[in-house]
């Protein structure tokens, strides 16, 4: 099994990742329903595969240019979780960067994905894309 190829979740975000011999993750990640939609780095480990699955761990930082309700500038999202075949699934951990040290105990929120693996190579073509690359990439998917 290889974790090397193109990547999207059920809210259609899009992740492009390559696997290296030493375990190590890379590749950019795209959100397409939080407020910053532009591609991100992408850096994590993975754990040799053992009983048709992997172990995954992957970290992106997203910039928000106007945050609203004193949420600050930064979000940090990180996910965790298993690869079988040609689906992820993991949980994430999305922290913000409140401005407030007395709102800090709500900055973190919790939730799962599910990523199906749309090309087995890591080509930046659809997580750079514009409308009309996008819109090939999202007819694969509803096949």
């Amino acid at each position: 099994m290889s974790l090397t190829g193109v990547w999207l979740n059920e809210h259609k975000s899009i992740m492009v990742i390559e696997e290296h011999s030493n375990g190590s993750l890379t590749g950019m990640f795209r959100s397409l329903v939080g407020r910053d939609i532009r591609k991100r780095p992408l850096s994590g480990r993975t754990s040799p595969e053992e009983s048709a699955k992997q172990l995954l761990g992957f970290s992106v930082c997203f910039n928000i240019d106007n945050p609203i309700d004193a949420t600050g500038h930064y979000s940090l999202c990180s996910w965790s979780g298993w690869a079988r075949d040609t689906e992820i699934t993991a949980h994430w951990l999305l922290t913000t960067s409140f401005l407030e040290p007395a709102d800090e105990w709500s900055s973190t929120r919790v939730g799962r994905d599910r990523f199906k693996k749309l090309d087995q190579t890591a080509s930046d073509e659809y997580i750079d894309s514009d409308e009309e690359a996008l819109s090939r990439l999202l007819a694969r998917t509803d096949k």
